[in-house]
């Protein structure tokens, strides 16, 4: 578990502490919410992408050089 701060100002505060209020919440359960509601909805906005056979067999090879000890770190292009 983690302990998270953060500054608010007057306004944000009256604005989340009147949506909580409509839910039965305090504002810092309503964050907690939020916070967690982002994260869930955020997971499927990841993007994926299919590599093409080229650029699979370029990976391949570049795991056994590293494996190997032939690298040391991934090369970035």
């Amino acid at each position: 578990m983690i302990k998270l701060q953060i500054t608010l100002t007057d306004e944000e505060n009256k604005l989340l502490a009147l949506r909580a209020s409509i839910l039965g919440y305090d504002v810092t359960k309503y964050t907690k919410f939020l916070l967690a509601r982002e994260a869930i909805e955020g997971r499927s906005e990841v993007p994926v992408f299919t590599a093409t056979a080229g650029m699979e067999q370029a990976i391949k090879e570049a795991r056994k050089e590293y494996r190997s000890g032939k690298i040391k770190s991934w090369p970035i292009k």
